[in-house]
């Protein structure tokens, strides 16, 4: 644990674990945007904090379980898996990276409840928000970036969000806008909501999708694993390349009160003061032997994880703002990837071209180009 710009950088588990399990606020994904809410609206779910936070989350949890997941939405995500690489076989080549985009997309709008508009036009919608520059200013670039976010958000709005909320007032369904109607959530607070679950429920899973499917593609015996009809050891290996390439990179917290952190479990430690900025460096955390154990740099989806920790480690953070969509998100990348694997004569053609998402504090792969034996028409 060390000082950083503004505050503290932690990159140790148990640190980084009684910081996440305390009340600390939010400080990621943009989040000093939402102080720009008007104070009578109801922030998202990911900015919420204390009690009101515990009551959306339990309430909502319903949508994310393993059970529900396995019910409702794994049959869905064969479906779309099937649709999404047969398209791959018939034309022989792709974009990795936007067939995965197809498939988070597809899932997260079963999930939300954006169904009532076109996919690939949404999709686009929301990752143009996703890598917009958010900062604002009064210089002339900042103010035109501002005002073409805006422009974004409101087409997504009119386009995707309005019709949902539509339909949805007119028969209720079993998904999260249909929810956030029940308890009398405004407009503008489910366009808030879709806009957060987008981010989460689209652009991270569209990264670890490619992401697993670039290792697999590069080694054999992790591909073999994805085919294989062992869905514990599938997970397993997902878990530990989340483990060792993180989505989210960094997270963020502000301390609500001071808190004592002893580094590497040592008694003697230092103080954050209340109101500081906590910087954890997710991909540091995972490396921790403490949490990790043996060669932790090594991929090795048996390792031996101490009771209590993920297999993950802080793949899917911890706490009050653990990652909802775990189920779904590891769900999605197994059928996705092993219907993937089924192409015959599947391999990489251009390797990806690896770049950041600062929004997100993460990395994507894009220009991931894979080809296949072209299927008869």
């Amino acid at each position: 644990m060390e000082r950083s710009d503004g505050g503290w950088r932690v990159t140790g588990y148990g640190e980084a674990r009684t910081v996440l399990m305390t009340d600390a606020i939010q400080a990621g994904f943009q989040a000093e945007l939402v102080l720009r809410m008007p104070s009578q609206m109801v922030p998202p779910v990911l900015f919420q904090h204390g009690v009101a936070h515990r009551e959306q989350r339990s309430q909502s949890a319903r949508f994310f379980s393993p059970a529900v997941t396995n019910e409702r939405h794994v049959p869905r995500m064969e479906r779309y898996a099937d649709e999404i690489v047969s398209g791959l076989e018939r034309s022989g080549r792709a974009d990795l990276s936007a067939l995965a985009s197809r498939m988070a997309i597809s899932v997260a709008a079963d999930v939300v409840g954006l169904t009532n508009s076109a996919r690939d036009g949404m999709a686009a919608r929301l990752d143009g928000m996703l890598h917009a520059d958010l900062a604002f200013s009064l210089s002339p670039r900042r103010l035109v970036g501002y005002a073409r976010m805006q422009l974004r958000v409101l087409e997504f709005y009119l386009r995707d969000v309005r019709p949902a909320i539509r339909a949805r007032r007119r028969q209720p369904a079993e998904d999260v806008i249909s929810h956030l109607l029940s308890n009398g959530r405004r407009d503008a607070e489910i366009l808030a909501e879709c806009i957060t679950y987008g981010a989460a429920g689209m652009v991270t899973t569209q990264e670890f999708i490619c992401v697993v499917a670039w290792q697999c593609l590069r080694r054999p015996e992790l591909a073999a694993v994805m085919r294989s009809d062992d869905r514990e050891a599938r997970h397993r290996l997902l878990n530990e390349l989340l483990r060792l390439d993180p989505v989210v990179g960094r997270l963020y917290r502000r301390t609500t009160d001071d808190l004592a952190l002893a580094p590497d479990g040592h008694s003697s430690g230092v103080t954050v003061a209340k109101g500081e900025l906590v910087e954890l460096d997710v991909a540091a955390i995972n490396a921790d032997p403490s949490a990790a154990g043996d060669a932790p740099a090594r991929i090795n989806p048996d390792r031996a994880i101490p009771r209590g920790i993920s297999r993950s480690v802080m793949g899917f953070g911890a706490g009050a703002h653990h990652c909802a969509g775990e189920f779904i998100a590891l769900a999605e990348t197994d059928v996705f990837v092993r219907r993937l694997l089924r192409a015959p004569g599947l391999a990489i053609e251009r390797e990806p071209r690896i770049g950041r998402n600062e929004n997100i504090k993460g990395y994507e792969l894009r220009y991931f180009i894979v080809r296949c034996e072209r299927s008869e028409p």
